[in-house]
């Protein structure tokens, strides 16, 4: 609906919206407070939990401090394990470098034709001399010697850890009519 109002501006009533004025101090002075209260509270939580943190560390260097000795004797045995381990690194380089002679005697005795007798071994580190003498009815005592020297390069087992193995000196002699070699093998170890 229209309406018309034919009444002077003056006189006319307006529709005045309520006067609310300036902000209310009281309103103010509560929203002042809350964010006081809220900035207590906040501190006062900040300092419980730094308070709270200190304790944990002061508890954590105190068993730090209770384990020292541990750490200690852990660091011992460490280092004791590591000269260990070095030890025995050494003691397995060892090992693979060991020649196992009880091997090698066995296949000297395997190779052996008959006819031919081993008379002195020795050996020292790189060293291996091994004096014997041999006899034939047939007169074939330096093939039975070349025989022998050849079945023991071929078997690997024997010879894996020398490096040479070359006849020495060969010395016939005759005892009762019997022509008897003594040699003499020489051999270096790897």
């Amino acid at each position: 609906m229209i309406e018309i109002n034919l009444l002077p501006e003056e006189l006319r009533l307006k529709n005045k919206k309520p006067d609310r004025g300036p902000f209310p101090a009281k309103y103010l002075l509560y929203a002042f407070a809350v964010a006081l209260a809220g900035l207590i509270l906040l501190h006062v939580g900040l300092f419980a939990a730094v308070i709270l943190k200190n304790t944990k560390v002061s508890a954590l260097n105190n068993k730090w401090k209770e384990l020292e000795p541990q750490r200690r004797l852990f660091e011992q045995s460490k280092k004791n394990s590591g000269i260990l381990s070095s030890d025995a690194k050494a003691v397995q380089q060892l090992l693979k470098q060991r020649v196992g002679w009880s091997k090698k005697l066995n296949k000297l005795s395997l190779d052996l034709p008959s006819g031919v007798w081993f008379g002195e071994m020795s050996l020292n580190q790189k060293d291996f001399l091994l004096k014997g003498s041999a006899v034939s009815m047939e007169k074939a005592e330096m093939s039975l010697i070349n025989k022998f020297i050849g079945n023991l390069k071929d078997d690997p087992d024997f010879f894996g850890d020398l490096a040479v193995l070359e006849l020495g000196s060969v010395q016939r002699r005759s005892i009762g009519g019997y022509d008897i070699i003594d040699f003499v093998f020489s051999g270096k170890l790897k």
